[in-house]
């Protein structure tokens, strides 16, 4: 099996972001080829893809939109301009069903050369800044099962779940491309965290298992023997390999490798306008609220001022790259009142929201 050699971070997960825009670009075209041939002469709305774009600062490839760069987090923001046009149709859950393994590139080969399911997870784990997903997942053994439960939003919505179906199908896409033995085993279970949708029978479709809704929480849950049953495509020099190069890649990272600014990529990953809380994010990073703090504290910062640093540098690119109105801004950037950001701007740069864009695009 070939495989990527050497390489840097920013080469893998941007080369990841293009395979995820690739299979986001092919399903969206294959929604619009349905809709025309179901409604040949409705009115149907459809989501702008090149519109949003222009609308994040991205420079759309007219010619062919799927070839246009952008970054991981820049996918996720994308995905979450999406949502309100595209999740009733269930287009999240196909979404995640389009990946391939060998989409997260190096840390997807080492994954498919592995013994089995509990070292797959523990390298994805360890090398998780290869392929952040915006969702952690938490793993545990109950009763002779291994449940991966979602972390559920503070407030959910019928966009709001997106994340999760492409999170899920996804996972189980991969899963049994790794042990193709588990098509269709019917001892997978998946109990979803919200309300049936009006496309809940492509869940059953997708997921083997029993599938039921409207549980406290997201949990995709199998036999604790699949996780140690032989991968058949375990090769121990290629993994060992892959995970030398997964590990050269995160050493070369130096002060990126450090807490705050993994609680910086962690935040610009968020697709969400409200933040991860601080009790939150120390639990994605695996460690007690109060260390999480202490950390950071020793660091010279706090998680209050990185997420504020991490806004107002969203602000700038807003103010930037975009012609967004100063509100609509200032509701993407979390704030309830456009008061409070145009306050927060000021302290922040020391000019305003307004002034601060007036001499940007003003530049030659």
């Amino acid at each position: 099996m070939p495989f990527p050699h050497q390489a840097d971070l920013q080469r893998e997960t941007h080369r990841l972001a293009a395979k995820l825009l690739r299979h986001f670009c092919r399903l969206l075209q294959l929604q619009v080829e349905r809709v025309d041939e179901a409604n040949p002469a409705g009115q149907t709305p459809r989501f702008d893809l090149e519109a949003a774009m222009r609308q994040m600062g991205i420079r759309p490839n007219r010619g062919d939109l799927s070839s246009s760069v952008l970054d991981l987090p820049q996918y996720y923001q994308l995905l979450a301009l999406a949502a309100p046009d595209l999740q009733a149709s269930g287009f999240f859950l196909e979404l995640g069903n389009c990946f391939d393994i060998t989409d997260a590139g190096l840390l997807g080969y080492a994954s498919l050369s592995v013994e089995n399911f509990r070292q797959s997870w523990e390298l994805t784990t360890k090398h998780y800044a290869l392929y952040p997903h915006p969702l952690r997942a938490r793993r545990d053994i109950t009763q002779g099962r291994v449940c991966i439960r979602l972390p559920t939003p503070s407030r959910q919505t019928t966009t709001n779940i997106y994340l999760q179906e492409e999170w899920l199908t996804s996972t189980w896409k991969w899963m049994h491309q790794r042990l193709p033995s588990l098509a269709g085993r019917p001892e997978l279970q998946l109990k979803l965290g919200y309300p049936a949708p009006a496309y809940a029978d492509r869940y059953r479709a997708l997921f083997p298992g029993p599938v039921s809704f409207g549980h406290e929480e997201t949990e995709l849950s199998f036999p604790e023997a699949w996780y140690d049953t032989p991968f058949p495509t375990a090769n121990p020099a290629t993994a060992r390999l892959c995970q030398e190069q997964c590990s050269l890649i995160l050493s070369q990272l130096d002060t990126q490798s450090d807490l705050v600014n993994q609680v910086r990529r962690a935040l610009l990953l968020s697709p969400q306008r409200h933040f991860s809380s601080l009790e939150a994010l120390a639990h994605q990073f695996q460690l007690p609220p109060h260390t999480f703090h202490r950390r950071l504290k020793k660091a010279g910062t706090s998680y209050k001022h990185i997420a504020s640093e991490v806004r107002m540098e969203l602000a700038k690119e807003y103010l930037t790259s975009t012609t967004l109105p100063l509100q609509e801004i200032s509701y993407l950037l979390g704030y309830d009142y456009a008061a409070n950001f145009f306050r927060a701007f000021k302290k922040w740069f020391g000019v305003t929201a307004a002034q601060y864009r007036q001499v940007v695009t003003a530049a030659p």
